[in-house]
């Protein structure tokens, strides 16, 4: 049976209903904080070298503070998540379905968790139900997908196969590759959500395009206390109302619990080389990144709750970015540069 892209992500649309069976089977990967707080990183689970938990039928797995669903059909995984030790971070074909680009976990740890569009986490009853974070970066295959192309998809930016005689130059074409994450309590849809960008080719400056290639952390206590948390992801790259870019993404360090963020964060070095102005401000402001980094620089605004409201990585040494649809109050700007973090407050006029 010949797969593409297409095909995959049409099976991933939930064109076909699958009945979950629930299996008496437990798995865990899972440890308690001394914080009440619940983090699966998957690490105590067993697997032979470079493998993943990938059963021929539809069942479930669990650790202490979450559930799992694995899909199973046409003999294919076809949703849900599997847990997973591979290391590659180079086959970006079908054949390496849970690869990461950053090769390993997050902190370099050997196991990670792999999802589908649509995926869904359930809390367990004996964790508290606000969902405090998590980790998330891209698989090989979708990784370079997006970078390179394939048979099923282009190449992000270009403009072969969807901007074709439009006025767009090739490599400006605004690409993006978005994952939402949404909230349920009681069978009920929670207001809020987060939005991760795994790629972003949207910005008028082409050098500030990117694709996600490490673990990047997810602030999702704002969502408040759910049961259960589904993943919906989206393309730029979209034939026939299916996605052409590979619907998968990586998870790690999923954290349960009432907590203060530099609980679960790993702990960083001040980062100083950096001026913020003008702060406070009206419409704009300039970030000036004074000394040399080796990667990309994450850059998150918060509200007042602890939202992300703005979020962006870059190589640039001097960013401007629009705020002046910002409501006037105080926000806090992080910056993380070659794993070093620092911290600023800004004020909106």
């Amino acid at each position: 049976m010949k797969i593409s892209h297409l095909s995959l992500n049409k099976l991933l649309s939930k064109q076909f209903i699958f009945t979950a069976l629930f299996t008496s089977c437990v798995f865990f990967g899972t440890y308690e904080s001394k914080a009440q707080v619940s983090v699966s990183d998957f690490e105590t689970f067993t697997l032979a070298p470079n493998s993943a938990f990938s059963p021929t039928f539809n069942t479930r797995w669990q650790t202490t503070n979450a559930s799992f669903g694995y899909e199973y059909d046409f003999g294919f995984w076809i949703g849900g998540f599997v847990y997973t030790n591979v290391q590659d971070s180079s086959n970006g074909t079908f054949s390496n379905l849970y690869g990461v680009r950053a090769y390993k976990g997050v902190n370099n740890s050997s196991k990670y968790a792999v999802g589908q569009d649509q995926a869904v986490i359930n809390t367990t009853a004996i964790a508290q139900t606000t969902v405090a974070g998590f980790y998330v970066t891209n698989t090989t295959y979708a990784y370079k997908s997006m970078a390179k192309g394939d048979a099923f998809a282009r190449k992000f930016g270009d403009t072969t196969g969807t901007g074709s005689g439009t006025t767009i130059p090739q490599g400006s074409y605004p690409d993006f590759f978005r994952l939402v994450v949404k909230g349920y309590k009681n069978g009920f849809l929670k207001n809020d959500s987060v939005v991760v960008m795994l790629a972003d080719y949207t910005f008028t400056n082409n050098a500030q395009d990117y694709i996600l290639n490490t673990w990047q952390f997810v602030n999702s206590s704002m969502i408040g206390e759910v049961d259960s948390l589904q993943f919906f992801m989206s393309s730029s790259d979209n034939s026939f109302g299916f996605m052409n870019t590979p619907a998968f993404f990586a998870i790690d360090n999923f954290t349960t619990g009432k907590y203060n963020l530099t609980q679960i964060e790993p702990e960083r070095p001040q980062f100083y080389g950096i001026d913020v102005f003008p702060n406070p401000f009206n419409d704009a402001i300039v970030l000036n990144v004074l000394d040399q980094t080796s990667k990309p620089c994450i850059i998150t605004i918060n509200d007042g709750t602890g939202k992300i409201v703005y979020s962006l990585n870059s190589i640039e040494k001097n960013i401007t970015i629009d705020l002046k649809n910002f409501e006037s109050g105080i926000y806090l700007l992080e910056i993380i540069c070659d794993d070093k973090k620092t911290t600023k407050k800004l004020v909106k006029n």
